[in-house]
């Protein structure tokens, strides 16, 4: 069994980049293939048809260039239509390289791929083939990782609470219950955090803002335990040590795939 990994954060994505573009080589009317880039859960691409290779295609524009170490994608149906899934790069936009070897996603859940980093490119797509039906996705990055630390603390990482409509009678019995979804809740500490950290962690909240994210709490030895989620908002991570180091809280929430 490989040994336990650092904590990862998933939100540094190209296809937020400034001027970029980018483009569906098939897209059914009113599913425009820019939803995915939002991270919002509630609108998505679709392919006008199961007909492939498809094809999204990012151009980061004139003197440009990015580089991506991972691909992840969630609200996706690419397992269940068997659609094979590959990220390319080019220098050209005409001539393409595997940046990541196509693979069929081992269910329809979030999953987040790790590669080594080609290097910095100004095209990149990523390439849906063999679908048998017309494939789809909600949300979708990539870009380069970011690598936290250890938890200091032990958490849960399958935490969870159901919301749900819960009607009691009034001797206290239930009288009925009706489940709308499951949250998952996950809380990450870091106690004597050193600036290079705490930098990481800054500059994730700054951007990524309450947005949401990909967390990969243990990629070793769980690598498919992928989840889609979003931080609270309160944001307090106290000085200590004389402001050298501090104790760092993150509780993050999200719903249960």
């Amino acid at each position: 069994m490989a040994g336990w990994a650092k904590i990862k954060f998933f939100w540094k994505s190209m296809l937020e980049r400034e001027g970029s573009v980018l483009i569906a080589s098939s897209t059914f009317p009113g599913f425009d293939v820019a939803c995915i880039s939002n991270m919002m859960e509630t609108n998505l691409w679709v392919a006008a048809d199961a007909a492939g290779p498809h094809y999204i295609s990012y151009d980061a524009g004139e003197g440009n260039s990015d580089g991506a170490d991972y691909l992840a994608v969630s609200g996706h149906n690419l397992s269940t239509t068997g659609a094979s899934v590959s990220l390319q790069f080019s220098s050209d936009g005409e001539d393409y390289a595997d940046a990541l070897v196509p693979f069929t996603p081992s269910s329809d859940r979030s999953f987040v791929k790790e590669f080594t980093n080609p290097g910095d490119f100004r095209f990149w797509r990523l390439v849906i083939e063999g679908a048998t039906a017309a494939p789809r996705i909600a949300i979708s990055a990539w870009g380069t990782g970011t690598e936290l630390d250890y938890a200091t603390s032990s958490f849960d990482p399958h935490e969870e609470e159901t919301r749900a409509s819960v009607n009691l009678s009034q001797g206290g019995y239930l009288a009925g219950a009706h489940s709308h979804y499951i949250e998952r809740a996950m809380s990450l500490r870091f106690d004597d955090a050193d600036p290079a950290l705490y930098e990481k962690i800054a500059e994730w909240r700054d951007s990524s803002g309450l947005r949401n994210f990909f967390v990969m709490w243990e990629p070793s030895g769980h690598p498919e335990e992928v989840f889609l989620m979003r931080p609270e908002p309160r944001f307090s991570n106290p000085l200590k040590h004389g402001g050298s180091r501090r104790d760092v809280t993150l509780n993050l929430i999200g719903r249960k795939e």
